[in-house]
């Protein structure tokens, strides 16, 4: 059914939960079920210090999540935003086809974190003006 990392990763999600003193919030949610992915993620002079995520969704979602997750830890906010998701699959091994939108929706979320923590640090600069 699922692949043993996979199976791993559930019995022992990492990252999950919400993440007090996230600066970049992203949000996806998915066109094809009602699974939901939120990444939470602390930026701190321009690197990913920590990340975490919550979603409703199925074994393979919280796989990718959490993986993901890890996977971005360390990165400088212009390596995020050319992380490569399928990378993760990498990490993962193989996952069924039909499952592939769960690379989408993490992917997507993330890309949404990054414009958040942008509009963020707008809103900072347009305040210290004032």
């Amino acid at each position: 059914m699922y692949n043993p990392k996979i199976m791993e990763i559930l019995q022992n999600p990492q990252n999950a939960g919400m993440l007090r003193g996230a600066n970049a919030i992203g949000r996806a949610d998915s066109d094809i079920c009602s699974d939901i992915v939120k990444f939470y993620i602390q930026i701190e002079d321009g690197r990913v210090v920590d990340a975490k995520f919550k979603t409703f969704g199925g074994a393979t979602l919280i796989a990718v999540c959490s993986t993901t997750a890890n996977m971005i830890i360390g990165l400088t906010v212009d390596e995020l935003l050319s992380f490569n998701i399928r990378d993760v699959l990498d990490e993962l091994g193989e996952i069924a086809p039909q499952k592939d939108y769960c690379l989408n929706l993490s992917s997507q979320a993330l890309t949404n974190a990054v414009e958040d923590y942008y509009k963020r640090l707008e809103k900072e600069a347009k305040a210290s003006k004032e």
